[in-house]
């Protein structure tokens, strides 16, 4: 007995040291690749790929969703070329938006899964406010989760961007946790976006953005979790330049002052790219500590294919992604299908039970090295 009193601390000790490592890597944007299969998600990043899945959960607002993001670029005299289900960008040297948004044409297509089963009930209140429940029960009885998403849209459109605001979108669990987002444009070219989410009464991830939007250039700085008391904090920039029609380069700057940093601060430079021809679009970021590469391409109308390479220099390891997403918006129908190199297999189907205001939806994910399977219903109302 005496030598569990004894070594217990020293254990702990190693765990949480273990953790503020793991935490302090996963800050950095090399959450990496090869630690596990993506099954065990801690609650903050629950949180994120849940917003993520509400912003594909209508097929209807999708084409517009990600046109907005990919009109970015600013020109007075655009040539938009179409591809994919209406979406369309613009060959031209003209703004190229943010480093945020580098990869959003690959991103957009990697199957966001679920399990269990999934209902989600949204009603429209006048034009500007948006109201809905969302009822999701997993694999194990504890769960279950109830959430109220309430969503403010204003009715003014910045000329640039294409954008409305303001724009307020919240969240609250059955627990009272709260998950809120502000959109702002304080000037034609200054954005701003506050994002805040508060876990048992605690005020756990704040961020405040701030981007402008020049000519052929854009700027963006980040406050994320500052505490001036403490003084702690992450503060990034990034800045990205188009150098000609198709070619845009920046950097991107990360400073963070924290007690789980080595010697209590660090700061991370990163390179980025992006080109884009037609319907291909190469876009990079590489820095001393991690390295992503995306490839985009479109067939058509309806089916576009893309590739991910994620790489941790520290921890040496990479995963690489292959996915692709097939959408007919007269049909109604979507799917989106992926592998990587860990034996994953996810795939998410979307079908629109027409002439019911209902959307059903399919997920499915395994992965063969553990023969472990995921499979979830949702049903989504009007």
């Amino acid at each position: 007995m005496g030598n569990i009193y004894t070594t217990q601390p020293e254990l702990v000790e190693q765990l949480q040291m273990k953790m503020d490592k793991e935490k302090f890597y996963r800050f950095f944007g090399i959450r990496m690749a090869n630690e596990g299969d993506g099954y065990d998600l801690t609650g903050e990043r629950r949180h994120e790929i849940r917003l993520e899945q509400e912003q594909h959960e209508n097929l209807d607002e999708y084409g517009k969703s990600i046109s907005v993001a990919e009109s970015r670029p600013i020109s007075t005299t655009p040539t938009p070329v179409s591809w994919l289900g209406g979406l369309s960008f613009v060959e031209r040297l003209g703004n190229p938006g943010t480093v945020a948004e580098l990869h959003r044409r690959c991103h957009d297509m990697m199957p966001q899964t679920f399990d269990g089963f999934r209902l989600s009930v949204n009603r429209t209140l006048g034009n500007y406010l948006t109201v809905g429940h969302t009822l999701h029960a997993g694999n194990k009885p504890q769960s279950i989760d109830c959430q109220f998403n309430c969503s403010y849209q204003g009715d003014q459109q910045n000329d640039l961007t294409g954008e409305p605001y303001p724009m307020l979108i919240s969240e609250v669990d059955a627990r009272g946790n709260v998950t809120a987002n502000l959109m702002h444009f304080i000037a034609p070219r200054w954005r701003a976006k506050l994002s805040a989410t508060v876990l048992d009464s605690m005020m756990h991830n704040s961020r405040l953005f701030l981007d402008y939007f020049g000519e052929d250039y854009s700027c963006t700085c980040v406050l994320s979790n500052i505490d001036v008391m403490q003084r702690m904090g992450v503060f990034v920039a990034s800045y990205l330049q188009q150098v000609t029609a198709q070619l845009a380069l920046g950097v991107d700057i990360i400073y963070q002052r924290e007690d789980i940093v080595p010697g209590g601060q660090a700061a991370l430079v990163s390179a980025v790219g992006r080109y884009q021809q037609d319907n291909r679009q190469w876009s990079a970021m590489l820095s001393m500590h991690a390295l992503e590469l995306c490839y985009t391409q479109f067939y058509g109308q309806s089916l576009g294919a893309s590739v991910q390479l994620q790489a941790n220099i520290l921890k040496r390891q990479a995963i690489s992604r292959l996915c692709y997403h097939c959408h007919m918006p007269d049909a109604g129908f979507s799917f989106r299908g992926g592998i990587d190199t860990r034996g994953v297999i996810s795939a998410v189907c979307e079908k629109r039970l027409e002439p019911l205001p209902i959307m059903l939806q399919l997920s499915g994910k395994m992965n063969h090295l553990s023969s472990r399977f995921r499979f979830g219903v949702g049903l989504i109302l009007g």
